[in-house]
């Protein structure tokens, strides 16, 4: 596989509402035309498969859905050192292991292949109720501004 310098990684569940939102996306940014640089990937909920996704690319922008508190359709861009882990050991399976613990797990054990620069383009879900396809309004509406946040990002300049 050769190695894009441009990851977009957008994350999500179909089946779960306002989760959905990462393939929405994904689906939105590969009808365009990015440049040859840049792979968008519609990677589902990837657990520890992330690692294989982030490792050794130069930029990695991730797409997901969050629960923060805020307004439905908030959209925050949040940097790695940003984004919070729990710090304690998640009770679930590894197929399920949240975005910030495979990220923490990664930054710890691959440190010298972490992306130069790794961003999260994250939207406040109102419901992730399953099964339930389809995004809300709110979240929906968060779409086109979402992207063009994510094609900013592509046009910045590559650090190294």
């Amino acid at each position: 596989m050769i190695l894009k310098d441009i990851e977009v990684i957008c994350c999500g569940n179909i089946l779960a509402s306002d989760d959905g939102i990462g393939p929405v996306i994904a689906k939105e940014l590969q009808s365009l035309c990015l440049p040859e640089n840049v792979d968008v990937l519609d990677a589902g909920t990837p657990g520890l498969a992330l690692l294989d996704m982030i490792l050794g690319v130069r930029k990695v922008i991730i797409v997901d859905a969050m629960i923060s508190g805020v307004k439905p359709g908030t959209i925050r861009e949040l940097k790695l050192d940003q984004i919070e882990v729990s710090g304690k050991i998640p009770e679930i399976s590894l197929h399920d292991l949240p975005l910030t613990e495979a990220l923490s797990i990664a930054r710890k054990v691959f440190p010298e292949k972490m992306p130069d620069e790794l961003v999260m383009i994250g939207i406040e879900a109102e419901s992730i109720v399953k099964p339930n396809i389809g995004l809300t309004k709110s979240v929906e509406e968060a779409v086109p501004k979402a992207v063009e946040m994510i094609l900013h990002e592509i046009r910045k300049p590559l650090f190294r």
